[in-house]
């Protein structure tokens, strides 16, 4: 069998490569506690406090508290 090569096969490798890394981020973040909300959107519940923060880079010293997180 002959690979498929050309524009069409360079352009499935670059959509399948941003597939994974996006998927890869996705794992790691649920894999420490974000919960997927939609595409790009993620939960972290860090306390029993009625505050959600919305952040758009989170960082370590929001551990304790609940943040959305919009990318």
């Amino acid at each position: 069998m002959k690979p498929v090569t050309g524009p069409a096969s360079e352009a499935l490798d670059a959509n399948t490569e941003a597939d994974f890394w996006r998927e890869l981020a996705q794992i790691e973040a649920e894999s420490i506690g974000w919960y997927a909300i939609d595409e790009g959107c993620y939960l972290h519940v860090g306390s029993d406090a009625p505050v959600i923060e919305v952040v758009g880079i989170a960082t370590a010293a929001m551990a304790g508290a609940n943040v959305l997180w919009l990318t």
